[in-house]
């Protein structure tokens, strides 16, 4: 069973009032694998609303120490930290183990958030629900990790690997109930000094086809990143395959 931001499905509950609807989620929700959440709505505030943004970290913001703060200066903090709660107890009661949730947002980010200063500027971070949820043991996944399509998986200005593997989880999600497991191709190249040359190049082989292959890398540059290989050492050994 799922947890599902609302606006994902189609409901107006965004600050702005409108929706954020992404056709896989709503797939979700029509089988009966999705309960919908809106965390703002269920901590007191109402739609439309000002926009919000932390003016510290989560944590410190959980902790008492940081505040979520609306574009008027309004503290929202308590509204913000009740509707956490509250989707954590819906997502216990129905027996949730992973969580969808609209990336960027001050409650349901999961791999960014706004800065604090409303102009627009992305810091990675989470948000309110999503890092209560996430500390409690609920997988969390953002629209945009679900995003199959994306090869190159460019998330602010740089690749992340814990797209790859948010991606990775959320596929075996929908197949089966899982344990979580995540492969880290760099670790198997940590010190391969003492292997014979030959061996050595077909395990680069090997690692460069996990990554292409099983991983879904595209591009040079993020196959590179996952195998933890130069990009050099990369292009020469596909040179050599075609």
């Amino acid at each position: 069973m799922y947890i599902i931001s609302a606006c994902l499905c189609g409901v107006n509950c965004k600050y702005n009032g409108k929706d954020n609807l992404n056709e896989r989620c709503l797939k979700l929700f029509k089988e009966g694998k999705a309960v919908l959440v809106c965390p703002e709505q269920l901590g007191g505030l109402p739609t439309p609303r000002n926009p919000v943004e932390l003016n510290s970290s989560v944590q410190e913001v959980v902790e008492g120490k940081g505040r979520a703060l609306s574009n008027s200066g309004e503290d929202v903090t308590k509204q913000f930290l009740d509707g956490a709660y509250e989707t954590l107890k819906i997502a216990n009661q129905v027996g949730a183990t992973n969580a969808i949730l609209k990336e960027g947002s001050p409650s349901c980010g999961c791999n960014f958030v706004y800065d604090g200063t409303f102009t627009g500027n992305k810091i990675k971070g989470k948000g309110v629900t999503a890092y209560i949820l996430e500390k409690e043991g609920i997988n969390i996944f953002s629209d945009e990790d679900l995003e199959v399509d994306n090869n190159k998986l460019v998330y602010l200005n740089e690749y992340d690997r814990e797209k790859a593997r948010k991606r990775k989880l959320f596929r075996q999600s929908e197949q089966s109930e899982y344990e979580e497991e995540y492969f880290d191709l760099t670790e198997n190249i940590a010190d391969m000094s003492e292997l014979p040359p030959r061996v050595e190049e077909n395990v680069k082989k090997l690692m460069i086809s996990l990554a292409h292959d099983l991983m879904g890398f595209e591009e040079v540059d993020e196959i590179a990143e996952a195998t933890g290989l130069s990009i050099e050492e990369v292009q020469e050994i596909l040179n050599e395959d075609e």
